[in-house]
């Protein structure tokens, strides 16, 4: 069975980078309201729990609040049986919904992120690695063409 390693969101919900290490015992610590529990909710995601089931039916759709934009990203770095480290990376489809792209190297934030004059900012999906073309192949080493699941 996989292990998971952390959870990196770029530019979702919350504005900038926040990882969160999960390989082994993990303190999430917070003000009322700062989004200790939002950031649990995305666990029973990698092991499987369909995503909208862990947004509360009060919000909106998994993928309209994890992934807002068109440079959110939500990767989930873990370690295979084998031992080498992979990466399972979540993007919004244009038409809504959730894609997932599986990577087999770990996780590095130039894959995702570059320096600006303005600062750091996320790729947006057509700039960056996930943006793969399955007819043209443009793709960085290790980056698969997204699956798309029918749940």
């Amino acid at each position: 069975m996989a292990h998971l390693l952390r959870i990196v969101m770029i530019h979702g919900h919350l504005n900038g980078v926040v990882e969160l290490s999960v390989d082994g015992h993990t303190n999430i610590c917070g003000t009322n309201a700062s989004g200790k529990t939002t950031l649990q909710r995305l666990v029973p995601v990698f092991y499987g729990e369909l995503p909208n089931k862990v947004v509360p039916k009060t919000r909106m759709k998994f993928d309209a609040f994890y992934l807002p934009n068109r440079n959110s990203y939500l990767v989930y770095e873990y370690r295979r049986e084998a031992g080498n480290i992979c990466q399972a990376v979540l993007t919004r489809k244009a038409e809504g919904g959730v894609e997932y792209r599986f990577v087999g190297a770990p996780y590095q934030p130039e894959d995702y992120l570059v320096e600006s004059e303005a600062g750091g900012a996320a790729l947006d999906y057509t700039q960056g690695p996930a943006a793969c073309d399955a007819t043209a192949r443009r793709c960085r080493p290790n980056w698969a063409l997204p699956l798309n699941f029918a749940r």
